[in-house]
């Protein structure tokens, strides 16, 4: 596993060469891409947002209230960016969250499995849904000494809130 700041590195270093990231940067651009990759149907369930979408709409606007600025002559000379959860020592205070339809997202319909590989090499925990469509055993083997999680929801709606 690559230290987190290996990454930011990486793309700084190619971009002083001229080289783009190959991956997209921009939601927009983001977006657009999802708009070609995916089917109608699938592009609506993801970006479509439930009910009214008024959750989906707070929660860009709070985002729009936060940015990211690289400070790259800090002197930090050791970047310690972990986390103790659960009784267990993380490389970072984030965590992938659970996304039902991934696995409808990848073009060979396996995106749980991509995304327990990401995992896996980043160090970054997933946490699988109750709605995955690989198995939970496929999705745990694809792990590796990266810890996993599982999101379950109860069916039953009556359930009494604390």
């Amino acid at each position: 596993m690559s230290a987190f700041g290996d990454y930011q590195l990486e793309i700084y270093g190619a971009g002083l060469r001229g080289v783009q990231p190959s991956y997209p940067m921009a939601f927009a651009e983001l977006e657009a891409r999802a708009a070609q990759a995916l089917p109608p149907s699938v592009l609506s369930y993801v970006a479509g947002g439930a009910g009214t979408e008024r959750t989906q709409r707070a929660n860009v606007s709070a985002f729009r209230q936060w940015g990211l600025i690289p400070r790259m002559f800090v002197g930090a000379s050791r970047r310690d960016l972990t986390v103790e959860l659960f009784g267990m020592s993380l490389p970072s205070p984030l965590l992938m969250a659970p996304i039902g339809v991934i696995g409808l997202c990848c073009q060979d319909d396996h995106g749980d499995l991509a995304t327990a590989a990401a995992a896996a090499r980043s160090g970054v925990p997933m946490i699988a849904s109750t709605l995955s469509v690989d198995p939970l055993e496929d999705v745990a083997a694809r792990f590796g000494d990266t810890p996993g999680f599982f999101q379950l929801l109860s069916p039953d709606r009556h359930q009494r809130r604390l």
